[in-house]
């Protein structure tokens, strides 16, 4: 068994993985971005595709920004992703380390996105960031209240505060991963989740672009067919969803390359 991860110090940051890909989802998608993997995560979705940074942890590292900052200008693309896991749930002084690392890159003049489970409202590190990509969880498999536990949950209120926030400003996505029924089907209270949130979150949230993405743990036919699925059950829907910026969009990079890691 590996040790436990050192806490970090000032200027080092959890990453379990950072390399050079093209965006797979939302607003940036097909952009030459370096991703940066963060570790660690508040929440346990079961259908995550990074458990690896997420759950255990078992891959991660303490890399110096500065040496981060060295890989994103050998590959210099046009974005920089923070990822993870879940990038915001650090402590103050790697959240402090990560408010330098983007402080840097926007001197440097590229782009950074931040990718969320939306229950850390940071504005602290706000000015740093071009795109806030939001995605609530819940647990897809059960039905009403019950899809919110303590272990998967969304926050309304640090949600609102994105919208009012980012949001007005065009620079908040929000996206939602659409689990699949038995049958291939989306799960209908899932679809039906997505739009009572939505009609929460008032009116700062109908010029936010929303993405809904069906679960993808599986590549090649099976994930085109849902994704055709997912289509078809919101074009059967669509003045109920009429209100809202919605787009039906894969994830770019599993349509590409599957399951594949570091794409």
């Amino acid at each position: 068994m590996r040790a436990p991860l050192p806490v970090p110090g000032p200027g080092f940051l959890r990453v379990t993985e950072d390399y050079l890909c093209l965006e797979g989802e939302g607003l940036t998608l097909g952009a030459p971005t370096h991703l940066i993997r963060l570790s660690g995560c508040d929440l346990r979705c079961w259908w995550c595709d990074s458990k690896q940074s997420s759950f255990d942890e078992r891959e991660a590292r303490l890399i110096p920004i500065a040496r981060l900052l060295k890989r994103v200008g050998a590959a210099c693309p046009a974005w920089v992703s923070m990822t993870g896991g879940e990038p915001l749930w650090r402590s103050a002084l790697e959240l402090a380390s990560l408010g330098q690392l983007m402080k840097a890159l926007k001197e440097r003049g590229y782009k950074v996105k931040i990718e969320s489970n939306g229950r850390h409202w940071r504005p602290e590190l706000d000015a740093f960031i071009d795109l806030w990509s939001v995605a609530p969880k819940w647990d897809g498999r059960k039905q009403g209240l019950a899809q919110r536990s303590p272990a998967m949950d969304f926050d309304l209120g640090t949600l609102r505060q994105l919208c009012q926030g980012p949001g007005r400003t065009g620079r908040l996505q929000l996206k939602f991963v659409i689990t699949t029924a038995p049958q291939g089907s989306p799960r209908p209270a899932d679809l039906a989740r997505v739009k009572a949130l939505l009609k929460a979150l008032g009116p700062e949230v109908k010029q936010v672009p929303i993405y809904l993405t069906p679960e993808g743990l599986l590549p090649g036919a099976d994930y085109l067919e849902r994704n055709r699925r997912l289509g078809a059950a919101i074009q059967r829907q669509a003045k109920a969803w009429a209100d809202w910026d919605i787009h039906v969009a894969p994830q770019w990079h599993r349509v590409l390359h599957g399951d594949a890691r570091r794409r």
